[in-house]
Formats: structure tokens, sequence, C-alpha cells
């Protein structure tokens, strides 16, 4: 039976998976852009939720293209750009993305920075 790894990529603007035989032959391959909002200057946002959705899309789409099962994946690597999810009190995803939220709190230490 040949195995098979899938890498998986969380870039700022995309996610991208590969899976590769044991061999070392890309087999498959799947890009899933990320939404970035920026409603305001120097205020960008992203859903942590579109990000989860984009990495499992873009896994079932190698698999599915690739024409594997599932058992036949070995090993999955993951990196990630964004890859700490902070949630609120009600375990609510916060903001994925740089902002300048804190910058008036951050203006009187200036000098010292």
């Amino acid at each position: 039976m040949m195995y098979y790894f899938i890498g998986v990529d969380v870039g700022t603007a995309s996610v991208r998976a590969a899976l590769v035989s044991q061999h070392g032959d890309v087999v498959s391959t799947a890009t899933k852009e990320i939404t970035i909002w920026n409603p305001q200057p120097n205020f960008y946002q992203q859903s942590s939720d579109e990000i989860w959705a984009a990495v499992v899309e873009t896994i079932k789409h190698v698999c599915s293209t690739g024409k594997i099962e599932v058992t036949a994946v070995k090993g999955i690597g993951f990196d990630a750009t964004c890859s700490l999810v902070v949630l609120d009190g009600d375990s609510q995803p916060l903001s994925v993305s740089p902002d300048e939220f804190a910058t008036p709190v951050l203006e009187p230490f200036e000098p010292c920075i």
C-alpha cells in the first residue's frame, strides 16, 4: 500500500495544501484564498472560522483529486503565519491579524520605546 503525507501552509492571504507520496512525489495541490478586511487605515482582520474552513477544504481537495483513501495518509505537517487563535470569555475568536487598537494606549510610552 502506498502511503501519503499532507503539508498545509496557512499564510496571510491563503491556505495551501499538498499531497505527497512516500517517494516524495507531489500528487495534488490546492489553494484557498483568505479574506482580509481593511475597513480603515492600519486595521486588518481575518476570520478564524474562514481560515479553518479553508484548511479543511484544501485537505479534502488534495485527497479527492489525488484519488486516495484518507487512511493512506500517515502524517500531516502544518505551518501557519497566524497559528494562534485567542478566545474571549465567550469562547469566540479574537482578531488574528495586526491592528492598531492599542495605539492610543501606547502613545504615552512612545519616548521610551
